[in-house]
This record gives C-alpha cells, sequence and structure tokens, in this order.
C-alpha cells in the first residue's frame, strides 16, 4: 500500500444488511465499485483540470472477506491504490477500513482488474502513455491476499 493511499468513505445501507445482521458478501463488491468510481475520476484527472474516462470492464475481482462487518450509520473507509499497470490493463487493490486511522480494522481485503476496451470493436485497447503516467501517481505494492494455489483441492 503506498504511504498515503486514496480514501473515500462510502456509506452502509440498511439493505446491504442480510439476515445474519451483517453486510452481505455481494454488498461489498458494490462498496468497491462505488469507491472506484470516485477513484478513477480523481486519477483521470489531467493537469488543465479536464477529466478523461477510458472505457473500462472488469475482467477480475477476488475478495478476502477478514472479519464481519456489521450495519452501522458511520461510512466505512476504503483505501484504493493501483498495484500493476499493464499494456491494456491495470489492477486495483482495496481495503475496506473501520476508519482512516493507520490501525484500522480491516473488513476485508480485494482486488480487480480493469481492462481498456474499445466498445464498437469489442476488444481490449492498449493504455496511452499520458493514463499509464496518471495510474503510476497512485501505484503501490499488492495487498495481501490469501490465494490458493492453482489446482488447489
Amino acid at each position: 500500500m503506498p504511504s498515503r493511499p486514496y480514501a473515500v468513505d462510502v456509506p452502509l445501507r440498511w439493505s446491504d444488511m442480510d439476515a445474519l445482521r451483517h453486510v452481505n458478501n455481494v454488498q461489498f463488491v458494490r462498496l468497491l465499485e462505488e469507491s472506484r468510481v470516485l477513484a478513477l475520476r480523481d486519477w483521470f484527472r489531467r493537469d488543465d483540470g479536464s477529466v478523461h474516462h477510458p472505457q473500462l470492464l472488469i475482467a477480475r475481482t477476488e475478495i478476502d472477506y477478514l472479519r464481519q462487518l456489521k450495519y452501522r450509520p458511520e461510512p466505512v473507509v476504503i483505501a484504493l491504490w493501483v498495484s500493476k499497470v499493464s499494456g491494456a490493463s491495470f489492477d486495483i487493490c482495496y481495503e475496506v477500513r473501520d476508519s482512516r486511522a493507520d490501525d484500522a480494522q480491516v473488513y476485508a481485503a480485494a482486488e480487480t482488474t480493469q481492462v481498456c476496451f474499445d466498445m464498437e470493436a469489442q476488444r481490449p485497447v492498449r493504455l496511452t502513455d499520458q493514463d499509464r503516467a496518471l495510474l503510476r501517481k497512485v501505484e503501490g505494492a499488492p495487498v495481501a491476499l490469501r490465494r490458493r494455489p492453482v489446482g488447489h483441492a
């Protein structure tokens, strides 16, 4: 994680809670999406203040649920940063946190892969050099995920 990752306050909705009285696992993906939309708007802001919006698709989402998140009126804080920039894609890392404090509880760690995509041609397109430079400004080490080895039983 960068020393000062981008952070977003995301409110919980009453409907995020399930019958077990905690935020449902599916709702974590929505929380990630809400934080990502805000982050990408800021990350792709150019020096002149204009915002470039590359067309992106989510190719992969991986989440480790670390502790239960019970519904609460206070928003959760989602820290996010870029961990890898490739030809046509980039990875965003996330931590769903209790607060902005350095020692905040982490409810979930996640990573998504975004692919730049030409919707008309229906194929990936390379990131521009300018977009690549903007993403490198928020780059850090990958989030720690408990990955299972390929071919696990």
